[in-house]
């Protein structure tokens, strides 16, 4: 089976977290250098047309002025007030309409205004304004330059053309002009992606490749395309593949079998390891506990003593101020204000309950130090290795007052005891570690306010122990490794990992079994199941052996 190869352990053969496209860059490249080909290339034939035009305009203006001249003499030399023969004129005129340089022209008398000679028939002998207004409803006015001109008898007007036809010309050239730079512009896009993706595919097929051979799949072979450079890189990839999965397929085996030999190595050195430290840990911790409470056992002893009897003294004395009371009448008045007032000033009632509330509380106090080092002293008893007769329920209260400060004032404990359990046979120092592994867990994993159910039953000739917390829970894909050595979920420098792997191997040795149950968000149950005759479940075992 091929695994994937380990980029973290090579740092320098790491693949780029960006990639850099070449394709991408060259299409961008090419399809810049179109569009600016073609806007250079726009605007160096815009300015020239724009050139043309202009020049072209010029021009027609001063031929305008010129043909104006000619029929501006022609008519001159034609008129004669007497004897008027146009034919002169009109023959020069007939030729310029016929050439299209001409659209209209008239002559109108100064002294009458009328018109005496056009070429629009329409507006012959009629007013020259008339005749203005004639001429200016007509199709051809807008295009035509009207030149006028005037002498002492006549006034000629004349609409020459200005090469609207020609600017025309220009105007549609500039509009294919447009649809020609979209065409270009769109064929340098779509041939740079067809070039790009020509350059790319192939880097593309190679990339693809490599990434396979780095998830482990030498099998992968990649086929050569078109490009020579490209096929020399995909020979040396195919090469390189082959090599390595010979390689990789003889060592492969070697490997795991080495790896297993050292998996099942570490794992029987950790579990010794960790029983030593267990033992070690279990037996100094039970040397200073039961040294702490011998020494906080007699002074405490010497306290509960001395208040008792102190307490059998204040009764005493208050019986004795009652007695006094009884005849104070008998006193005389001066020394009985005298009585009073220090009775005030001392608030004798007030002393009366506050002291005997006191020397409870005292005695509450010295009792439930005694009972928890009497705890204490039990839970880490030396008689670890020593089998002995093990009371469940007296033991699960001993671990929670030992654990009063983690769950007093935040975690409700709700036990459930069957009555009428039996004692079992057990090593009780390490079914006592057990409970206190179980509960410091369940109490970590409350976060604020929460409870703890208890039940413990008698099921055939074994005794079943819950433990339920309403606690944060346990991811499903933890719960396999929960009973691990060294597996813990809390935080570096809070857990060591060890709890829980000593107490299955304890449930273990005492040929019981734990399980654990659990939900993110619904909390943990470990259920622990126990013989009650250990000495007989190892005889049936070793029968079995």
């Amino acid at each position: 089976m091929n695994k994937a190869f380990d980029f973290a352990k090579y740092p320098k053969l790491s693949p780029l977290k960006k990639e850099v496209k070449i394709g991408s860059y060259f299409a961008f490249l090419t399809s810049i250098l179109i569009v600016a080909i073609v806007f250079l290339t726009v605007m160096y034939v815009s300015r020239f047309v724009r050139n043309i035009s202009v020049d072209y305009t010029n021009d027609i203006r001063s031929f305008n002025y010129v043909v104006s001249s000619v029929i501006f003499h022609s008519f001159a030399d034609s008129y004669n007030e007497k004897n008027q023969d146009f034919s002169k004129v009109d023959k020069i005129v007939h030729t310029l309409e016929t050439n299209g340089m001409l659209s209209y022209a008239y002559a109108a008398d100064s002294r009458t205004n009328r018109i005496i000679w056009t070429t629009e028939k329409s507006i012959y002998g009629k007013n020259i304004l008339d005749a203005y207004r004639i001429i200016k409803k007509q199709s051809y006015y807008e295009d035509a330059q009207r030149i006028e001109g005037a002498t002492e008898h006549y006034t000629i007007v004349m609409g020459l053309s200005q090469g609207k036809t020609q600017d025309n010309n220009i105007h549609i050239m500039f509009e294919n002009m447009k649809v020609f730079v979209f065409i270009l512009l769109l064929i340098g896009i779509i041939a740079s992606a067809m070039m790009s993706r020509l350059i790319n595919s192939p880097l593309i097929t190679l990339t693809s490749g490599v990434k396979e051979f780095a998830g482990g799949n030498f099998n992968y072979r990649l086929k050569k395309g078109k490009f020579g450079e490209i096929n020399e890189l995909v020979q040396a990839y195919n090469d390189m593949a082959a090599q390595l999965l010979e390689l990789y397929s003889s060592l492969e085996q070697k490997v795991q079998e080495r790896t297993l030999e050292l998996e099942q190595a570490n794992n029987n050195l950790k579990e010794a390891q960790a029983m030593m430290v267990h033992s070690e840990k279990m037996r100094s911790l039970g040397e200073l506990v039961a040294g702490i409470a011998h020494e906080i056992n007699n002074p405490i002893n010497f306290i509960y003593g001395n208040i008792m009897i102190l307490d059998k003294y204040s009764k005493d004395l208050f019986d004795l101020i009652n007695k006094y009371t009884e005849y104070e009448e008998s006193i005389p008045p001066e020394n009985r204000i005298q009585i009073d007032q220090m009775k005030e000033e001392i608030d004798i009632e007030f002393l009366k309950d506050d002291i005997k509330e006191l020397i409870r509380s005292c005695i509450e106090g010295t009792e439930r130090t005694k009972n928890i080092i009497l705890d204490l002293k039990n839970f880490s008893r030396m008689e670890e290795m020593v089998m002995a007769q093990f009371d469940i329920p007296k033991e699960i209260d001993t671990t929670l007052n030992i654990l009063n400060n983690k769950y007093k004032n935040r975690i409700t404990v709700h036990k459930n005891y069957e009555e009428g359990l039996p004692k079992i046979e057990a090593f009780g120092g390490q079914i006592n570690q057990v409970f206190m592994n179980i509960l410091d867990n369940a109490a970590a994993a409350i976060d604020g306010n929460g409870d703890v159910y208890i039940d413990v039953r008698k099921i055939g000739e074994n005794v079943e122990i819950k433990f339920k917390d309403t606690g944060k829970g346990i991811k499903k894909e933890n719960l396999t490794k929960v009973f691990d050595p060294f597996f813990t979920t809390k935080p570096v420098g809070q857990g060591t990992g060890l709890g829980m792997s000593i107490s299955y191997r304890v449930i273990q040795n005492h040929h019981g079994s734990i399980n654990v149950e659990s939900e993110v968000g619904q909390g943990a149950t470990f259920t622990i199941v126990l013989p009650i005759n250990y000495q007989q479940e190892t005889k049936q075992e070793i029968k079995a052996i």
